[in-house]
């Protein structure tokens, strides 16, 4: 993913490589429920670890709603935040 890609950015890409999305199809609301529902329980786990002012759901969190408030460092030179 480019530099500076929006998560929305990186859910379009994601669902293109899967073939939920044909190559010139806008992101479906539906699809983006799904992709929330899926960071919403993958942040409920991640509430498991940590301390409860600030955990790996806070992190999931923040990149998924992009709340910069909460999110940690990503490390540079990654290809998606959410891999």
């Amino acid at each position: 993913m480019a530099p500076g890609a929006t998560i929305e950015d990186e859910l379009v890409a994601m669902a293109r490589q899967t073939g939920e999305l044909g190559p010139d199809e806008p992101m479906r609301p539906t699809l983006r429920d799904f992709a929330d529902h899926v960071a919403g329980r993958c942040a409920r786990i991640g509430d498991l670890y940590g301390d409860w002012d600030h955990n790996g759901g806070d992190h999931i969190r923040a990149v998924m709603h992009q709340v910069p408030d909460l999110a940690r460092d990503d490390q540079p030179g990654r290809d998606s935040v959410c891999e």
